[in-house]
């Protein structure tokens, strides 16, 4: 048990520590000059890539096609979508799909990692052309930012759930057994308003702890060594995290409701409002992608990488 936790934290500090490099790229790789340094990505797979015409290409999409990268943000402790493989190289379905849309577009990927409040604000600040961070549509985010077509890489329903410690999955089966638990997710995610609208509203003494963390890595960590009672996060990521966890952490089955939240289709891509231009030819590359079943297959391979089991 003390070694699982002890593997847990190790690979948790190496992403923490990359996440912690702020204006660089992701990885050694990208020191590869006249290289494409995230060939890797998509390395052994098959596509064709859909027909676009860019001639009219307005704002962050011109100067994205004039200096030849696409700068990508993401927060990679999010598997499969993103994660920190054993060699430090930044993988996930969702990086996969990102090196797609910029050979689509005809120029070289660039990666940042930075923790996903970072995420949200940074092609507002300019400092990245688009974000790829496992993002659900919300509300706020449709009227702050244009959002991508959604993509999913698996038929299964898709929901958000909480982990436990082991020891104590039998406390829980319902999303009311959680009231009055010290519970943590990730600031600005799903999962924050999950927790806020179905557990918290209906404390009604207020004893409901939600801590907000920078990074889902911080939340695992504050589980392994008893700061926290939950974790909430969306159900492949929980998948991950307790098949890596060599039984220390356990699944609840319980779900949030996400009927309330009308229509969920998978994740999406964030660039800065009013950069129609760009997301028109990102909608474009989605869509070919998911009706080809590209991104389904990329899904599959990444799952395997990170360990979680079907």
């Amino acid at each position: 048990m003390k070694k699982a936790i002890k593997n847990i934290i190790i690979t948790l500090i190496s992403v923490l520590l990359l996440l912690s490099i702020s204006g660089c790229a992701s990885s050694d790789k990208n020191n590869n000059t006249g290289q494409n340094p995230y060939a890797y990505l998509l390395e052994g797979f098959t596509y064709e890539k859909p027909e676009l015409d860019l001639s009219d290409a307005e704002g962050v999409l011109k100067q994205v096609l004039e200096k030849g990268t696409l700068i990508v943000a993401t927060s990679p402790d999010y598997p499969p979508a993103e994660f920190v493989t054993e060699d430090g190289s930044v993988y996930g379905s969702e990086m996969m799909l990102a090196e797609y849309v910029a050979e689509c577009l005809g120029v070289q990927l660039v990666i940042e990692t930075m923790d996903f409040n970072g995420t949200l604000t940074a092609p507002d600040t300019g400092k990245v052309d688009i974000s790829f961070s496992g993002f659900g549509w919300k509300a706020d985010r449709a009227e702050n930012y244009e959002l991508s077509v959604g993509y999913t890489g698996s038929d299964k329903d898709y929901g958000h759930t909480l982990i436990v410690a082991f020891k104590d999955a039998g406390n829980y089966s319902e999303l009311s057994d959680f009231i009055g638990k010290h519970i943590l997710a990730q600031a600005s995610s799903l999962q924050q308003m999950y927790v806020e609208d179905q557990i918290i509203a209906l404390d009604p003494n207020g004893s409901t702890e939600l801590e907000l963390v920078s990074t889902l890595d911080q939340a695992i960590l504050g589980l392994a060594s008893g700061k926290c009672d939950a974790v909430a996060l969306d159900e492949h990521t929980a998948d991950s995290y307790v098949a890596q966890s060599d039984g220390q952490f356990a699944l609840t089955g319980v779900m949030f409701d996400l009927s309330r939240y009308g229509d969920f289709d998978g994740n999406v891509a964030l660039a800065k409002k009013g950069e129609t231009s760009l997301m028109a030819a990102v909608n474009t590359i989605i869509s070919f992608a998911n009706e080809h079943g590209y991104y389904a297959e990329w899904y599959t391979a990444a799952r395997e990488l990170a360990g979680i089991e079907e």
